[in-house]
């Protein structure tokens, strides 16, 4: 069977002032995450008052017992 291990990681602005999470950040991320095995399959974003104060990924990858 199968088995699969998932993570979640959380992007957020820098601070209030910077709250800009630019496409460079976000690929970084994910490239980061994929070189150790992971693969993105949500992203979800968080909104407050119409601005993004976050950005949560969800990955898996294959479990190694």
């Amino acid at each position: 069977m199968t088995k699969f291990e998932y993570k979640v990681v959380e992007i957020k602005p820098k601070s209030i002032w910077a709250s800009e999470i630019t496409p460079e950040i976000i690929e970084q991320k994910i490239n980061e995450m994929g070189s150790e095995g992971w693969e993105l399959v949500n992203a979800l974003s968080k909104e407050m008052t119409g601005v993004i104060s976050g950005i949560t990924f969800i990955f898996k990858r294959l479990a190694i017992f």
